[in-house]
């Protein structure tokens, strides 16, 4: 990690209310299916009627779930729509009624206990905070591939052990939930749970530089092979909501680390032979234009390190998979982390393929 301070990329996105209405009734429902679970609600059930998009939904307290029911609203709202979902509380025995909107609100409702009606502005806010939402020129949409992750991870919250759940939030440099109110920057948590798990569930060695070393010369941390390969790498996390593009200073960058560091890891046994970038995932043009081929290229040359780009929420997919399996600590020595790393540009079929190789 270098320097005193660490910039991270952060979308812009000229989207408000008037865009939100604009947007068609199926990308919203979506959309706020999705929202919901960011939050780390349950979905019970999802209707559709005439006016309303309704979610079922369940979300845990200290001592037991809270039902709610989130309406979506397609039309304007008057009392009588307060008066009917406070008596949809009284006869069904939920917590809440919320009616998310697309226009304000009258000022004038009157709002009975557990009736709740969040402005089209709030709506808005959480979407473009939300780790689940892709944008293009036609507005936001759920981001599949990171709902199926998400989705997948909560069925297995029950193995979490490393925060592996916060990984693919933090990566597009969006808090999860849970860490609203602490105060911690996403940069700071990618750093800290990436370290954990890869020393954690796939024992690697090392030491964690983070942001403890901010104003030296030094990545995020150092690692060394589970296997006792006589090897280790630089490793590098960038929370970046667009995606990493190295940049010619980030090589130099990584040049100065290896400079600094390799000389001693090369006395201790343990050359350094990988530099390993982490974040949500790398832009580029499919095949060799991709600019990683480039950087991978200049790297080599000054350093004779192998560039290694992997996503978060790949590391994530592995770590729970291998939770699920409660892999042995003899399985998780024998990965071949040599033979994941080699393509450069790494997948989740790559990161796969070891965990399948593991026997």
């Amino acid at each position: 990690m270098s320097g005193p301070t660490r910039a991270v990329t952060r979308a812009r996105r000229d989207f408000g209310p008037e865009e939100l209405a604009q947007l068609d009734r199926d990308q919203l429902r979506k959309l706020c299916h999705g929202l919901l679970l960011a939050e780390g609600a349950t979905v019970t059930e999802v209707r559709r009627q005439a006016d309303f998009d309704d979610f079922a939904v369940s979300t845990p307290t200290l001592w037991r779930q809270k039902r709610s029911l989130v309406r979506l609203c397609f039309r304007a709202l008057d009392q009588s729509h307060i008066d009917d979902a406070a008596r949809y509380i009284e006869a069904v025995g939920i917590d809440e009624v919320l009616f998310l909107t697309l226009v304000d609100p009258p000022a004038d409702l009157t709002m009975p206990h557990g009736v709740y009606v969040i402005p089209p502005s709030d709506t808005v806010l959480r979407i473009i905070g939300s780790p689940l939402a892709a944008w293009d020129s036609d507005g936001p949409s759920v981001a599949v591939d990171r709902l199926d992750l998400v989705l997948r991870l909560e069925r297995a919250d029950f193995f979490d052990r490393f925060g592996i759940q916060w990984l693919p939030s933090v990566a597009l440099n969006e808090l999860p939930p849970a860490l609203m109110e602490s105060g911690i920057e996403p940069q700071d948590v990618l750093e800290r749970k990436t370290f954990r798990l890869v020393t954690a569930a796939f024992l690697f060695g090392g030491q964690r530089y983070g942001e403890a070393a901010r104003g030296k010369r030094l990545p995020d941390a150092v690692l060394q092979w589970p296997d006792g390969s006589p090897c280790s790498a630089l490793l590098d996390c960038k929370a970046a909501a667009n995606g990493y593009t190295m940049e010619s200073d980030h090589v130099l960058r990584f040049v100065e680390y290896w400079d600094a560091l390799s000389p001693d890891l090369e006395a201790e046994g343990f050359p350094l032979r990988y530099m390993i970038v982490v974040s949500s995932h790398f832009p580029g043009l499919q095949g060799g234009r991709h600019p990683y081929y480039s950087r991978a290229e200049d790297i080599l040359e000054r350093t004779g390190l192998h560039l290694c780009y992997v996503r978060a929420s790949d590391l994530a997919w592995l770590a729970s998979t291998i939770e699920e399996q409660e892999m042995s600590i003899e399985r998780r020595r024998r990965l071949d982390w040599h033979s994941a790393l080699e393509p450069g540009l790494v997948t989740a079929d790559h990161l796969a393929a070891i965990a399948g190789g593991a026997s």
